[in-house]
Parts: C-alpha cells; sequence; structure tokens
C-alpha cells in the first residue's frame, strides 16, 4: 500500500529538495517486450514506480524515448538528451529537466521502492553529489540521489564513450548507503528488486499473493 503523505512535507523534514525520475528508456531485451507496461497487481511496473516517487516528490518526470507512451502519466515527461548512452544518458537528462538541486533516480522496473528508505537516503545527502546503496557488495546508480554538480562529470564521460554510471563516483563526493541501513526500514531488500525477466515477473507476482494471503489470514 502506499503511504498518503504530503511530497512538499517530505522535503521539508529531511531539509532537502530533491526531484524524482523514472527511467523508462530500456530496450528490455531480457524481458522480451517493454517491461515499464508489463501488469504487477493490476497496473503497470511503471505505475507503481511512480506513484511512490508522488508520495515523496513535487517533481516527478518519467525519461523516455517514447514520450507518447507515458502522456497519460500526470508528471514532467522528457526524451533522452542523448541517445544511445543508456542509463548514464538518462541520468543527465532527469538532472537537466529536474527543477531542484538534487533528483532521486530510479529505474522503471523497480516496484517494491520503500518510501521510508528513500527519506532516510534524503537526509544524509547534504553536501554530497550522490547518495548510493550498497547491497551485498554491489552499488544500486539506480536507485540513488544526484545533485546537478554531476552533470559535468556525466557530460565527459559520454563525450568518452563510456557509459557505466558509477565510473564518475570517484571524481565527486559520493556516500555508499550502507546496506544495514537499509536492511533496518527493508529487512528483504526489495527496494531494489528489478524485474528485467519474466521469470521475476512471476516471482514478484507470487510474493504479492503471498503478502495478500498472509493479511487475510490475520484478519480472519
Amino acid at each position: 500500500m502506499i503511504e498518503k503523505r504530503n511530497p512538499k512535507e517530505d522535503a521539508e523534514h529531511a531539509g532537502i529538495a530533491c526531484s524524482g525520475a523514472v527511467l523508462a528508456g530500456g530496450e528490455s531485451r531480457r524481458f522480451g517486450q517493454d517491461k515499464a507496461h508489463a501488469v504487477l497487481a493490476g497496473k503497470p511496473l511503471v505505475s507503481h514506480v511512480v506513484e511512490t516517487l508522488q508520495v515523496l516528490f513535487e517533481d516527478v518526470l518519467i525519461v523516455t524515448n517514447e514520450p507518447v507512451a507515458y502522456e497519460h502519466f500526470d508528471v514532467t515527461v522528457v526524451s533522452d538528451i542523448v541517445r544511445g548512452a543508456g542509463s548514464l544518458g538518462g541520468l543527465l537528462t532527469a538532472l537537466v529537466h529536474a527543477k531542484e538541486e538534487r533528483c532521486f533516480v530510479v529505474a522503471c522496473d523497480m516496484p517494491f521502492l520503500n518510501p521510508t528508505l528513500i527519506r532516510r537516503m534524503l537526509g544524509r545527502c547534504k553536501g554530497l553529489d550522490v547518495v548510493v546503496p550498497s547491497v551485498q557488495g554491489d552499488l544500486q546508480p539506480l536507485h540513488a540521489i544526484y545533485s546537478r554538480r554531476c552533470i559535468g562529470h556525466i557530460q565527459e564521460r559520454i563525450a568518452e564513450g563510456e557509459f557505466r554510471i558509477f565510473d564518475f563516483y570517484p571524481e565527486v563526493l559520493t556516500l555508499r548507503f550502507e546496506e544495514r541501513l537499509c536492511l533496518e526500514v527493508d529487512p528483504e531488500n526489495r527496494s531494489f528488486a528489478n524485474i528485467n525477466t519474466q521469470e521475476a515477473l512471476a516471482r514478484a507476482r507470487r510474493w504479492i499473493e503471498g503478502l495478500e494471503q498472509r493479511n487475510d489470514d490475520r484478519q480472519g
């Protein structure tokens, strides 16, 4: 269930002005179709992500190369500034178009975002350029907060043909958000679950069905 809170109050609570952006420009090769519109619990994956961001942020964007497919969302929809640069190009586009100094950037196939976790990350990002979680030793660049100060570094990487997001991290003030802090509010690390295959979608559906069954059992 999505928490109902005032996005302005969330931003003020964290003391940080931040936008939220969904990257929906992937080719979905492993999934076999446009994964952003694959249905989970009665609505597209991207809808789950957008709704969570709208709880947290007043300014929400979708970055996509197919803007017509997202016109029905009540958010800003923008196309990649640089084509062919993958998620790094999407990140650049999000930072250029975001209204705020910082932007929380997430992939379109992560439907189990945890608002409390994102708020905790916001609370740690003063004076920093990147706040990125580390899960089982791996950075999660598409569940991270970036400042506009990253723009020049990203442009340099793209010009050099280097498209891995985390390659520019050493050049800016980066905080690795420890996994133990994630687990305190998201014990199963569901926030970082990518639905990038049909098998992953099936697992997500089974998990939701099991959760609903447990809730029914408690109410019964």
